[in-house]
Parts: structure tokens; sequence; C-alpha cells
């Protein structure tokens, strides 16, 4: 018997790499996705799942209970299909599982030495497995690996952390972040089809063209209205040079989530990137060491995985700026003035 998803694609991050833009982006886009057959499965409604805990992708997580959670997952999906059906009238086409959780969202650590995301394949087995699709496609997302260090010690720091970055990341001139492995990881998991890389960067063509090219994994690229925006979907806005000085003095005296967050808001408003430089959290000598340490993989990774992109773009600082042109800047599109740029 035929399986009742056709297609299932899993978007599993990385995390930082614009996974809550297109969450955000993407549960707007709800509506439109049920009518086109499309059934939206996100990380904010895995995460309400009373055993979700028990299956993410991490070492502590206790497997033998993930059952339970599977369980759950798939009474979640099914409900969805419902919905689908009910709004276009025809069977489910595809179902759209984003989750960074299925590489593991916490930050980097040692325990990822000397196999970067050591439980991968375990998590996203046990998604295939509940879901049991016709076809699996996956779309993993990398960010050359300073600028993601960068972004998670920031993340941190907003949280209300007041460390160093060097004490957030001892393993930092250890080769542990090595995308071309994960992605050739990725691609053997049993069941899975097909898997498309991108990189972060290509952010830098607007968050609409980001979101566009994302939805090319499930062929709705330039089909869908993006009018429905208020705003900007981009998220996780990062902290100026002087804001970020001031969040590690002031962390130390902050007991409560609520004080964090009051002080995170006003060092946003008042200390923001518009009117300060951004934080530069790396030396420049720092950054080069970790670009040549990646270099040889990277470039490997771009030539397998993305060969129609420059291959060295992750070889030196600069390099990133040959990924601004990829995309279209989709002026043009229904509903594309209504939201702005941004590469946070």
């Amino acid at each position: 018997m035929a399986s009742r998803i056709p297609r299932v694609v899993l978007h599993v991050g990385i995390h930082k790499t614009g996974t809550t833009t297109l969450q955000v982006a993407l549960a707007a886009l709800r509506r439109q996705l049920r009518a086109n057959g499309v059934a939206l499965i996100t990380i904010e409604q895995m995460k309400k799942l009373r055993h979700e805990s028990v299956w993410a992708a991490r070492r502590t997580a206790n497997r033998l209970e993930a059952p339970l959670f599977l369980e759950e997952f798939r009474s979640l999906v099914d409900s969805e299909i419902e919905a689908v059906e009910r709004k276009s009238g025809e069977p489910v086409r595809q179902v759209l599982v984003s989750n960074e959780r299925m590489v593991g969202a916490r930050m980097p650590s040692e325990g990822d030495y000397p196999v970067f995301r050591p439980q991968t394949e375990a998590a996203m087995g046990e998604i295939i497995d509940a879901l049991d699709p016709g076809e699996v496609h996956v779309a993993l997302y990398t960010r050359r690996q300073d600028r993601l260090i960068e972004s998670c010690y920031l993340w941190e720091v907003q949280k209300g952390l007041s460390h160093s970055i060097r004490e957030q990341f001892p393993f930092i001139d250890e080769p542990v972040m090595r995308y071309y492995e994960l992605a050739n990881r990725i691609a053997k998991v049993r069941r899975v089809d097909s898997m498309r890389v991108r990189p972060f960067e290509i952010i830098s063509g607007g968050s609409l063209a980001y979101l566009d090219d994302y939805l090319s994994n499930v062929g709705l690229d330039g089909k869908l209205d993006y009018s429905e925006f208020a705003k900007d979907p981009s998220a996780n806005r990062s902290y100026s040079q002087k804001a970020l000085d001031l969040a590690r003095a002031m962390n130390p005296h902050l007991d409560t989530k609520e004080e964090r967050d009051a002080v995170r808001r006003f060092l946003k408003k008042q200390f923001s990137t518009d009117g300060y430089p951004a934080a530069k959290i790396l030396s420049d000598a720092e950054r080069e060491k970790l670009v040549a340490l990646y270099r040889e993989d990277n470039e490997r990774l771009f030539s397998t995985w993305m060969p129609e992109l420059p291959y060295d773009a992750y070889s030196t600082v600069d390099g990133v700026a040959k990924l601004k042109s990829v995309l279209p800047k989709l002026e043009a599109r229904p509903g594309a003035t209504a939201v702005g740029k941004s590469a946070s």
C-alpha cells in the first residue's frame, strides 16, 4: 500500500543559519502552503509535545522513551495533514518538517569532536520512520564556522551570560565543525533520497530571496504571495559593540528571566547597530586562523554539494562576498516590498 505521505522535506538546520527566519515566514504562509498540498510542522509545534525532550539529538536524550515522542509527533502530523486536505480538497502532496534539533540545536561543544553532531542519524531516522514517506528530501544550511561561533556566543550573552568567547568554546582551536563530513553522513541516513546544501550567507540577497530559495525544496519558489507579512520575518538581531560590552557588565547582576529580557530590549533599542558599530568578537588573527582551519573541508563541501557556487566562498575572510549576487532581489514579486532586507 502506498504511503499516505508521498514526500517529506526535512529542514534540519543547522542552528543559527536563518532557521527562525524561515520558520516564522513559513508559519505565516501556512494557509497558502495548505492550499498547495503542503503540511508544515515547525520546531515550535514539536517543542510543545510532552515527550519532545527524550527525542532531540543530544547525548542526554533518553532514546528508550523516544517512541512516546514519536507517537505524539505522528498524531501532530496527521492533524496537519487533515487540515491540508480540507483546505486543498486533495490528498497531501508533501510534509515539511523544519526543526534544527534534528542535528542538535545546542551550541557546538567538545562533545562534538571528532564527529560533528553524533546523534544526527538517530534523530533523523526516527522522524523518517515515524512518517514512513514515499520519498525523503533533506535541506541542510551551513554558516562559515567563525561567524557561526560568533552568532552562538552573542545568543548566549543576550540570554544573560557574561563569559568570554573562549570560555564558551574551549574547543575553538580544534577542527570540530566539519560540514563536509556532516553532509555526507546525512546523505547516507537510511531512506534519504536527496539532499540540498545551501550557505546561510546567501541571505545577503534579502530575506524574501532567502525564503524563495528555500521554497524551491518543495517546488513553491515564485508561487506564493508574500504580502501577508506585516514585517520583516528575520529574527535574532545582533548586538552592537556597545550593547555587547554593557550586557557582559550587567548580566551578572540580573536574577530573573524578566530582568534579562528587559535589559535585552533596552540594549537593542538604545544601542542598536543602526547607531553603533556591530560587535566585534573575534580578533582578525583569530578569524583568519579559523578560516584556515576549515578551508580544505569547506572547499570539499562546496565542490561536492554546491558546485554551482564559488568553491572557495569560505576560503578567505572576504570570500563570502562572492555569494551576494547568487539570488534575485525579487522586487517584482507580489508582496516583495512588504519585507525589508536583513542579514541577521
